[in-house]
Formats: structure tokens, sequence, C-alpha cells
């Protein structure tokens, strides 16, 4: 009876360990299971950030170009002088002055999400430099909003002075993108520009966007680098 008391407690003991075993067995494959779903999501996730982030640098770069060339054109037109200048010169940049222009990135940045894929050392690096990229932003932000907040108040301003109704003939053809061959009676309308309809206001506001959008530009600049950045460390992560 020993003896066999002794062969059942192994036997039951052997059981237990074949048990246990099999529990670890499964449990890892439930944690390998997990991973790879997860590992998914996360590859998922950084393709898709991939798209946001090629279609900002798309934008970033065309906004950049336009600063520049809104740079330039204020500073042509204020070493030319407004009154001497080709009148449909000041009208086309005064119609790009006053198109508000502003850096709205399609990455999304969710704090759920970042807490849950970007938990190793590999995504937190990527975290790390979409956190930059994202102050980055945020001080262009700035800079825009304060240039079109001064735009709009000078604009305002032309407005009660009679600037544009005393131009409206000449912006109702900056309207219907018209040129001067395209006036039937072949008189070209005259820019009206007095100190009393807003002269200051309109060199004011030039003066700003030759001083305002360089800087902006070197920012769009910063930010560009960093999203290509961004788009390599991501791409380096999805190959690897």
């Amino acid at each position: 009876m020993e003896n066999k008391t002794g062969k059942y407690f192994k036997y039951a003991i052997g059981e237990i360990i074949l048990v246990v075993i099999g529990i670890l067995i499964a449990l890892q494959i439930n944690n390998w299971n997990e991973s790879r779903k997860l590992q998914e999501e996360i590859n998922t996730y950084l393709n898709q950030k991939l798209v946001n982030l090629s279609e900002d640098q798309n934008r970033l770069v065309e906004l950049k170009e336009f600063r520049l060339n809104s740079a330039r054109k204020s500073k042509q037109l204020l070493e030319l002088g407004l009154t001497k200048t080709n009148v449909f010169d000041v009208i086309k940049a005064t119609k790009q002055i006053f198109t508000e222009r502003r850096f709205t990135t399609t990455v999304e940045r969710n704090e759920t999400s970042t807490t849950k894929y970007y938990w190793s050392k590999k995504e937190a690096a990527i975290n790390n430099l979409e956190q930059e990229y994202m102050r980055l932003i945020e001080l262009v932000t700035f800079e825009e909003n304060r240039l079109n907040t001064f735009s709009e108040s000078i604009e305002l301003n032309l407005w009660r002075n009679g600037y544009f109704n005393d131009n409206r003939r000449l912006y109702n053809s900056m309207i219907n993108d018209l040129k001067p061959s395209d006036f039937e009676d072949d008189i070209v309308p005259i820019l009206i520009l007095t100190e009393a309809n807003g002269q200051k206001s309109l060199e004011g506001i030039l003066n700003r966007n030759e001083i305002a959008n360089p800087s902006i530009a070197l920012k769009l600049k910063e930010l560009i680098q960093t999203n290509k950045k961004l788009i390599s460390m991501i791409q380096n992560y999805l190959t690897n």
C-alpha cells in the first residue's frame, strides 16, 4: 500500500507539473500573439503617420516658398514706391497679403495611442522627435497668427479709410483675375492712394510682411528638416 501511495503521489506531482507547463506554454503563446497584434497595430499607426507627414511636408514646402515670395514682393513694392509701381503688381501683392495662410498639420497625436504604442526604446525615440515636431508647429502657428492678426487690423483700417472703396474697380478686376488688356475702354484704372485713404497703413503691412515672412520661412525650414528626420526614423523602424 505504501508503494502504491508513493506511485500515486509521484504520478499526481507529474500531472501537476505537466498542467503547469501547459499553462505556461499557453500563456507564452498568448503573450506572443498579443505582442504580434500590438506590433501590427503600431506598424499600421506609423504607416498612417508617414502618409500624414508626407502631406505635411508638401504643404510646408509650399508655405515656405509663399512666405519668401511675399517678403520679396513687399520689399520690391516698398523700394519702388507704391505710387510708382505697376498698379496690377500692387493689387496682386495686396491680394496675396490679405489672403490668410497658416499651416495645419494632418498628423494626429492621441495621448492614448502615444501611451499604448510608444513604449519601447525605439518607439520612444520616435515619440520624442514627434514632440519636437509639434513644438515647432506651435512656434510657427504663433508667428502666423501674429502676422494674420496684424494684417486683419490693417485691412480694417483700409476699409474704414475708404481705400478699397476708392479702388473698387481695380479690386473687382483682381477678383476676376483681369489684366490691363481686358478692359473694354482701354483705360486702366489708376490706383488711388493717399495718406487720407490709408497709404501709411498699406506701407505698414508691406513692411511687416517684409520683416515677418523671412522669420516664419526660417521656422518652416526647420520644421521641414524635422519632418524629414521623423519620416526617415519611422521608415527605418518599419523596415528593421
